[in-house]
């Protein structure tokens, strides 16, 4: 009997050990970047649009994640899901295994939009941020450029028709630079600037350093519709670059964020003790 009793002593918090063990928690998978129209244009809030995972294989189904789409403090960003990836331990119903193909949907009055590039991926190791840009619209050549924006670009093109300008959506190179003016195709429809116009890009057009307790002026190209932010880095070997806070005028508050575009010169002011650094304007 007494070694009955010694037995059973032993065997409950032994077994209970094995029962308690919880799953090792892994870091999700972080996608974010930016949804565009199919002309260019980053989504806004009054899209009233969502983002969202579910399995390729399954795209009726189990819904992973949901995002609203709306601009968020930095360039570049409309957008952000969290993926839960599963440890050993017992499967989540939200969660998936490194290697499943996920599906990002963008969702507008209840129907889904077609999507450009491919949303389609596959899930990486826990813990990695990864940043998908998508337009909402057809691309059938399949160049990165929307077709209507493609069309519409060649309507308006004062040279069309002359040896050298594009005439088809198989013409129509986003790595060309068609203005001459530095920036590639794809980066004008990224900046919403007309591939055909030498003088609409995106540029700096004035640095003027802070004096005498005012801050360094920043003056740049903007477009409509599109939001800008001043970065920084100390080095153009590797680069870092990140998010200057900026004031509305020479005496102003500095804040983090973007600020919208006007479709005219913007004049921006940063903190003059910001020395060693080299800056530029981004946008989405």
């Amino acid at each position: 009997m007494k070694n009955s009793v010694l037995s059973m002593a032993f065997a409950l918090p032994f077994a209970a050990l094995f029962a308690a063990t919880p799953a090792v928690p892994k870091a999700p998978v972080i996608t974010y970047g930016l949804i565009r129209d199919e002309y260019g244009s980053p989504l806004t809030a009054a899209a009233l649009a969502t983002a969202r995972l579910v399995k390729d294989a399954e795209q009726e189904g189990r819904l992973y994640a949901l995002s609203p789409i709306a601009p968020g403090a930095y360039p570049g960003m409309n957008y952000r899901l969290s993926l839960e990836i599963d440890s050993k331990g017992p499967t989540r119903r939200e969660a998936v295994v490194k290697g499943t193909a996920m599906r990002v949907q963008v969702m507008i009055g209840g129907e889904q939009q077609q999507l450009t590039p491919s949303p389609v991926f596959t899930t990486p190791a826990a813990g990695t941020a990864q940043r998908l840009d998508f337009s909402i619209a057809e691309d059938e050549d399949g160049d990165g450029l929307p077709d209507a924006w493609e069309y519409w670009m060649m309507e308006l093109n004062p040279k069309y028709g002359e040896d050298g300008q594009p005439e088809s959506l198989e013409d129509f190179d986003p790595n060309a630079d068609y203005d001459g003016d530095g920036m590639s195709n794809l980066h004008e429809f990224y900046a919403g600037t007309d591939p055909f116009i030498a003088t609409d890009l995106l540029k700096v057009t004035d640095f003027v350093k802070g004096t005498d307790g005012k801050l360094s002026a920043v003056s740049f190209t903007s477009t409509r519709g599109h939001r800008y932010q001043v970065l920084m880095t100390e080095s153009l070997e590797n680069p870092n670059w990140t998010p200057v806070a900026m004031a509305e005028t020479p005496a102003g508050d500095l804040v983090y964020g973007a600020k919208d575009g006007t479709g005219r010169t913007m004049t921006v002011y940063i903190d003059p003790a910001l020395n060693n650094a080299f800056f530029k304007v981004a946008c989405d």
